[in-house]
């Protein structure tokens, strides 16, 4: 008897995993973390595959900033991107992350991501419109 695939589909807006603006319930935190996960293989793999390396190494010396909502997040409260020596990056970006999984940068975060959200709703509104 053959399967029938048609019973088993559904639309995405139907989804509690991918219905649009859901981005998988992630938090603002923990969507920052996988970026940074993003990033730093993005790092280790060359930045071939970027249109805009957020971690670039010169010499003995590693910039990077971590981002969410297309903004970079003021670690130290003004500047948003930093240097660090290469031999300790990982580590640091490491803590870093910890950081952003704990807690520490949830006032940036929240406003970003309610930006975000107001766009993302406008979008859908404007697709409605067209249609």
């Amino acid at each position: 008897m053959a399967l029938n695939w048609k019973a088993a589909l559904k639309p995405v807006s139907q989804s509690k995993e991918f219905k649009p603006g859901n981005a998988g319930g992630m938090s603002a935190s923990a969507r920052t973390a996988a970026g940074m996960d993003k990033a730093l293989a993005a790092y280790k793999g060359g930045n071939k595959d970027v249109k805009r390396a957020t971690i670039i190494k010169k010499g003995d010396e590693v910039k990077f900033s971590v981002r969410y909502a297309n903004q970079a997040l003021k670690l130290d409260g003004k500047d948003g991107e930093f240097v660090v020596p290469a031999d300790k990056f990982e580590e640091i970006y490491g803590a870093i992350k910890a950081a952003v999984l704990a807690g520490e940068f949830d006032s940036q975060l929240a406003p970003l991501e309610a930006n975000s959200k107001q766009r993302g709703a406008k979008m859908v509104a404007a697709k409605a419109a067209k249609k």
